[in-house]
């Protein structure tokens, strides 16, 4: 059997840590088809908007802890915002452009897996 382990102690976040972090394990693991990255946003950040139309890509965000806004559908005129709470998720296709956001007074993870 065949495995790889990875830990955030290891990989650099892209995001500076008065925001939270986010590290992306795809490389560290190894890993083809899958990419896992893990999100902490600090209350008032927002990740950055965007969606995956040119790659296709769907991503999977389950909160881990916390309290995660999400916008949906369009930049200028969002279409959705959700509120989800620990262990719950939300899957969007690669088209569908999304942001994401701590509006609480509390840290948030998410988990995020993406594959195309």
């Amino acid at each position: 059997m065949a495995y790889k382990t990875a830990s955030a102690d290891e990989i650099d976040s892209v995001v500076p840590a008065e925001y939270g972090g986010m590290w992306f394990f795809r490389e560290p693991l190894g890993c083809e088809h899958l990419g896992m990255t893990l999100l902490e946003l600090e209350p008032g950040s927002k990740g950055k908007p965007h969606d995956h139309a040119e790659d296709g890509q769907e991503e999977v965000y389950l909160v881990v802890d916390g309290e995660l806004t999400v916008l949906i559908g369009d930049e200028d005129d969002p279409e959705s915002e959700l509120s989800l709470s620990s262990g719950e998720a939300i899957r969007v296709d690669g088209e569908t452009w999304r942001q994401l956001s701590n509006e609480g007074d509390e840290p948030v993870s998410v988990a995020i897996a993406g594959a195309s």
